[in-house]
């Protein structure tokens, strides 16, 4: 989300391939969390073909064209996806303006080429309050959507928005008929695993009813600069708190190393 841009890519490090940030289309590559995945990056930017000069995303027809040629070309190689994962390196995948277009387009596309694989996105800063972002993600057998505040003074602080768009996000994604979430605890300048902390992102979660539950922390002992973890005791703490009182499938991800 908006702010912390090293806490943002530990979390993403241990959720997606790492990837050339001028490429769209990578993979299929194999990793822990997603099987054999064709990853589409829909928010690189200085793209060769961008939708205008002043915004240098992708465009839609450049990237479901790239999408329907590989997804053919893949297949009839005979080679297994398991995800198809659409992320964004530099920019929110659903702030392109091309969101609902491209999912629905790689939907048709995921159907008809690769019908037992999962259509899955990873968002950190959702456009939830545009509707036609909000319909896409359900689009997505996946959907990763980003939570991790227990209250509005954390949420401010982490992504730099406003105090009211918590409670905004957090009705939208009660609204979402399936969503997966992610979260990664801190200590430190910003501290989002206190008891508070936890108690009142636990409250959230309630509200979401998510499928499943992401955490992961960095190294409880981080470069100068980079965010402080938790230790892995407290992380099975708020684990263990979640399966009980939400009831979601909870994964412990490891951040120290990228999933490939």
């Amino acid at each position: 989300m908006v702010g912390s841009k090293s806490t943002r890519h530990v979390v993403n490090q241990a959720l997606m391939v790492v990837l050339n940030p001028d490429t769209i289309i990578t993979g299929p590559r194999r990793s822990d969390r997603w099987g054999r995945a064709l990853t589409i990056d829909l928010g690189g930017l200085d793209a060769s073909l961008a939708i205008s000069r002043d915004n240098r995303l992708p465009r839609a027809s450049v990237v479901v064209t790239l999408a329907a040629q590989e997804m053919m070309r893949i297949s009839k190689s005979g080679e297994k996806v398991d995800n198809i994962l659409v992320i964004g390196s530099e920019v929110d995948p659903t702030r392109h303006p091309g969101f609902r277009e491209i999912s629905e387009n790689l939907r048709a596309l995921r159907t008809k080429w690769f019908p037992r694989a999962k259509l899955s996105l990873i968002s950190d800063d959702p456009a939830l309050g545009d509707m036609d972002a909000r319909i896409s993600l359900g689009f997505y057998d996946i959907p990763v959507i980003r939570l991790e505040y227990g209250t509005v003074k954390t949420f401010t602080k982490l992504t730099g928005h406003k105090a009211s768009e918590l409670g905004d996000i957090v009705k939208h994604l009660s609204s979402l008929e399936k969503v997966t979430v992610q979260a990664q605890f801190v200590r430190g300048e910003v501290d989002n695993s206190t008891e508070s902390e936890v108690r009142g992102w636990i409250k959230r979660l309630r509200d979401v009813e998510p499928q499943e539950v992401l955490i992961t922390s960095p190294p409880a002992r981080a470069r100068k600069g980079q965010p402080q973890g938790i230790t892995t005791t407290r992380l099975q703490e708020i684990a263990d708190r979640v399966t009980e009182e939400v009831g979601a499938t909870v994964t412990v991800l490891d951040s120290t190393s990228a999933v490939a």
